[in-house]
């Protein structure tokens, strides 16, 4: 912890000494306007972190004889010096917070720069982090050098492995004698190239037809007319065995009955025939019925003919010889996986088959109307067809082997003279694998690619563990800097925060989250129509961003117990909100760090951060010009008598006159109205302007709403600004003649002003009775 702080002929610190009573405290805070070396002080403690000397040196003392700048921070733990140009030392324990921290990591004006993402990168993932990029920069290169390596050595093997295999397969291969027989295919393939469409003119072999008996033909055999009735069908074999006609009567009777026309007969050449009888019992057996049932014996006749007769077997035969010269011709450029089986007897099968069917059918034809259930018959003819089908089924199969084959070796052959090349050079490279030339490449790329893998694998190892930096670093942001968004009451957050290594150099991104919608960073300079952090963020909203990410940086900081903390100004355009959260800020950055240093031209402010850090040791300080030559000097200084000028004193006089009735009521009643606009002007300053009086400022609350901070006041400001206002006012000439002012209604008001302005706690105020105000009321 600094104890003592010595400067001299850096910018305005000419002859910077702290006293030595009281000495540099945990919370150290400095007063000083505008211009007089805060700044200078920030930057010299800065440099000290850094042990950077460009700093100190670039802001010497000017029109001070060319003085060299010297530098002395006297702490527990030794003396930090910077003489000659340089510091004794390197890396002071000190964070600071200040401009150059939002110009340097955040936002930096109007432009936002690569520079800024490269910062916060460095900020966000931390010093290890930092050393874990840099260690990842370096393999970086060497994996570069050595993937160069492997990349030549594997262009020195390109000619040695085939085309139609990897370099792995390659290099696994061993000596096999089937190459000199895969060399002579490849030697005949390339031939078969030159006959190409000698190959194109041959077809596919066709398989043969699997015979089959007619559908239904035992159904066939099996059936008569249901229609003729046993006493017709006797009578009528009674006829045909009168005159002998036996079976063939059937037939013939049937045809005759076609030509029957007028009852005249066409059997006898007898008119009248049907005197007898039998004209109308041929018409009952030899209708329509009987016609179709003799369509369907004919029917299966023809069906057998086609699938069993003479043509379908011819058909096989012819079918099978062409097959056999296909395959003779496929033989001369396919290696034939099986060959065509004998089915020689093939024929005999359907034949005889055919010969029992047609027997059956022509017994069926002779004799329409009888059953025939043929069994053994039909069984036999089974039997043929079974044997057929043996056949024909092995055959088939025979054929679709041999269909499978062609087409996959047409399909695989080269369809180049130049294709069919490459195939025999590909064999030729199997061949000399193992010739000493081709070895000896092969070693050198097992060498190259051992060494491009360590190098990878050594980087990738770093890649994770910089990942894992980055996104564990990245999600704590998010949520810290977010958190403290939320404290300090900004209208806005954060989006993920990304970390990358582009260019082998840290960068990080994100985007604001503004009423659900994604405002992006805007690198460089975007159009203004784009919406980016330069025209969303109001200048207290890039201080309060900047702070959000300086404290979430602390809090992942694990030695901030050893280090002082500076904070150069931290409320630049902050409202009270986010001045009374800064002020807790700090208070929970004193009992983290080892010392805090304040550095403020806002006397207000130093006073409520060393009120709120009740308990911890303070020492504050006055930086102010010594002289007539504008240097600037260091004294110690009581912030209470800082702060207490006339709004001090009129406070003392409201508190005798409320407690006491000490005082005059008329000039109690001004005061009333001076300390409240002085108090709320320096309190609210983003919300009032410096010169507001108090019935602006009722206005102001009022017209803003719930919105505004100071809304929860409003009721008792209208009260004490309507009990005020007579006596800050001339007489209105038309209206009313003024009254004075009534003593006890302002005890009540008075009262109501201390409480406002935190001069007086509620609970301790005297109890008073609260009648209404008797001062009239008019518009201020």
């Amino acid at each position: 912890m600094f104890s003592k702080i010595v400067i001299r002929n850096v910018g305005l610190l000419k002859a910077f000494d702290t006293p030595n009573a009281p000495k540099l405290a945990k919370l150290t805070l400095f007063y000083g306007r505008n211009g007089r070396g805060k700044s200078t002080l920030t930057s010299v403690l800065r440099a000290a972190r850094d042990g950077e000397a460009a700093t100190v040196l670039g802001r010497q003392s000017l029109g001070n004889g060319g003085a060299a700048p010297k530098v002395a921070l006297i702490s527990t733990g030794g003396t930090i010096n910077f003489n000659n140009g340089r510091w004794n030392t390197r890396g002071a324990p000190v964070e600071v917070f200040d401009t150059a921290f939002i110009t340097d990591n955040v936002y930096a004006g109007e432009l936002i720069e690569l520079a800024h993402d490269r910062g916060l990168f460095s900020i966000i993932i931390g010093a290890d982090g930092v050393r874990l990029a840099k260690h990842l920069e370096r393999f970086n290169a060497i994996a570069k050098t050595c993937a160069t390596a492997l990349k030549e050595a594997e262009v020195a093997l390109a000619d040695d492995v085939p085309s139609d295999m990897s370099k792995e397969e390659f290099f696994a291969l061993g000596p096999n004698p089937d190459y000199a027989k895969r060399l002579d295919a490849t030697e005949r393939a390339l031939k078969a190239v030159q006959q190409a469409d000698k190959i194109a003119a041959l077809k596919a072999l066709e398989a043969l037809p699997v015979p089959e008996l007619p559908a239904g033909l035992p159904a066939v055999l099996a059936s008569t007319v249901a229609e003729i009735d046993a006493s017709a069908r006797r009578r009528l074999l009674e006829h045909f065995k009168r005159f002998g006609l036996d079976k063939k009567g059937e037939a013939w009777i049937s045809y005759g009955v076609e030509h029957i026309h007028d009852d005249a007969c066409p059997l006898c050449g007898r008119d009248d025939v049907d005197a007898e009888g039998m004209v109308t019992l041929y018409g009952q057996i030899f209708g329509e019925t009987y016609k179709a049932h003799l369509a369907t014996i004919t029917t299966a006749s023809t069906e057998l003919e086609d699938v069993l007769g003479e043509d379908a077997r011819t058909g096989l035969a012819g079918r099978i010889a062409t097959n056999a010269d296909g395959a003779a011709k496929w033989a001369e450029y396919v290696a034939l996986v099986t060959e065509l089986p004998e089915v020689s007897e093939l024929g005999t099968h359907v034949a005889d088959a055919h010969k029992g069917a047609r027997a059956l059918l022509d017994r069926k034809r002779s004799s329409p109307l009888d059953v025939i259930e043929a069994i053994d018959e039909l069984a036999e003819v089974g039997r043929s067809l079974g044997s057929a089908r043996e056949l024909i089924d092995k055959y088939n199969a025979a054929v679709e082997a041999i269909n499978e084959a062609t087409k996959k070796s047409v399909a695989a052959a080269p369809t180049t003279e130049t294709a069919a090349t490459l195939a025999r050079d590909n064999v030729k490279k199997r061949m000399a694998r193992h010739n000493p030339g081709v070895q000896s490449r092969v070693d050198a790329f097992f060498r190259a690619k051992r060494r491009d893998e360590r190098a990878r694998n050594t980087r990738i190892r770093i890649q994770k563990a910089l990942k894992k930096a980055n996104e564990d670093a990245a999600a704590h942001y998010h949520q810290r800097v977010n958190h403290y968004l939320g404290r300090f009451g900004a209208s806005f957050t954060i989006s993920k925060i990304t970390n990358s290594m582009q260019g082998n150099a840290g960068q990080t991104d994100y985007g604001l989250l503004i009423k659900g919608e994604t405002v992006s960073r805007g690198r460089g300079r975007p159009a203004d129509a784009i919406p980016t952090f330069r025209n969303t963020l109001s200048a207290g909203d890039k201080t309060t961003l900047a702070l959000a990410f300086f404290l979430a940086k602390l809090d992942s900081d694990n030695s901030l117990h050893c280090k002082t903390l500076v904070v150069d100004d931290p409320l630049s355009s902050h409202d009270s909100h986010r001045r009374r959260e800064t002020v807790n800020a700090i208070k929970d950055l004193c009992g983290r760090c080892l010392q805090v240093i304040v550095l403020s031209h806002d006397e207000f402010l130093l006073r409520e951060v060393e009120r709120r850090c009740v308990g911890v040791p303070c020492a504050a300080f006055q930086i102010d010009f010594d002289g007539g030559d504008e240097w600037s000097s260091v004294s110690a200084v009581d912030l209470d008598k800082l702060c207490r000028a006339g709004h001090a004193k009129m406070i003392e006089e409201i508190v005798a006159y409320v407690d006491h009735r000490q005082g005059a009521a008329d000039d109690v009643v001004l005061k009333v109205r001076q300390v409240l606009e002085t108090h709320y002007r320096r309190s609210y300053t983003a919300y009032f302007a410096h010169d507001r009086n108090l019935g602006g400022i009722v206005k102001d609350i009022a017209d803003e709403g719930v919105a505004h901070p100071c809304h929860r006041d409003l009721g008792r400001l209208e009260n004490c600004n309507d009990a005020t206002c007579d006596k800050h006012h001339g007489d209105d000439a038309i209206v009313l003649v003024k009254r004075d002012v009534d003593p006890d209604g302002l005890r009540v008001v008075a009262a109501d002003a201390l409480e406002l302005i935190g001069a007086r706690r509620p609970a301790a105020a005297t109890p008073v009775t609260r009648p209404a105000p008797a001062v009239t009321a008019l518009t201020p």
